[in-house]
């Protein structure tokens, strides 16, 4: 492990000497005395360029859900959803926290089941979805907080206000559909929507206790394949 933590920072350092000399970097011909480490045979070259190798898959919006829940009138939860969502994932099987991933989804594509109201949530009082068209996502690191879950950061855009964001990672998988590779995983997070300047109906306290509370839990479950 020391060694390929070795092999990795040496790498990435000698990539970008050659790239100031204006040279391109041979990987089976890395000298001996660069960075006081020994030279790097072409097999340890490849596991090296292995290491760093992920795979890009797009987001499938038909079987991906984006998943709200906000309290109203201080004592009950209420649920939406977005209808559209695009995203890509560079993910690394071998190690997951080598992963990155961004997401796209459309402000107007907010379902409530009420169409008058998705009209208000989509207003000025709200989304300002006409001015602010997107909500994004993208990830700044991945790292493991037990086996098989992680801490995904990254910074949400919302309302044209952008903000550091830490979603708990879980159920990553992979497999096949239709003899295609797809992976899959759910990431879960709670905003205040104060932090985005959405206000309206909200407590002075800035509590959950107002017309309509300040705490957002989001749900977003993806399943990606490549194309």
């Amino acid at each position: 492990m020391k060694r390929t933590k070795t092999l990795i920072a040496s790498g990435i350092a000698l990539t970008a000497l050659a790239g100031l000399a204006g040279f391109g970097l041979q990987t089976n011909t890395i000298p001996a005395n660069a960075l006081g480490v020994s030279s790097m045979t072409a097999l340890e070259s490849s596991a090296l360029e292995s290491s760093r190798a992920t795979t890009t898959y797009t987001a499938d919006a038909v079987h991906s859900n984006v998943l709200f829940k906000i309290r109203h009138g201080s004592v009950a939860n209420f649920y939406g959803r977005f209808n559209e969502i695009k995203g890509t994932i560079e993910f690394d099987e071998s190690d997951v926290t080598n992963s990155s991933m961004e997401f796209v989804i459309p402000a107007a594509s907010v379902d409530t089941n009420n169409s008058s109201r998705d009209d208000h949530i989509r207003d000025a009082e709200f989304f300002n979805a006409r001015q602010f068209k997107n909500i994004s996502f993208e990830s700044t690191s991945i790292t493991e907080k037990t086996d098989g879950v992680y801490t995904l950061t990254g910074n949400l855009t919302l309302h044209g206000v952008t903000r550091e964001i830490d979603a708990t990672l879980a159920e990553v998988r992979t497999g096949s559909f239709r003899g295609k590779p797809v992976i899959g995983f759910e990431a879960r997070f709670s905003i205040q929507r104060s932090d985005y300047d959405i206000m309206k109906y909200l407590a002075e306290d800035l509590s959950d206790n107002g017309p309509l509370g300040n705490t957002v839990e989001i749900i977003v479950a993806i399943e990606a394949g490549i194309k």
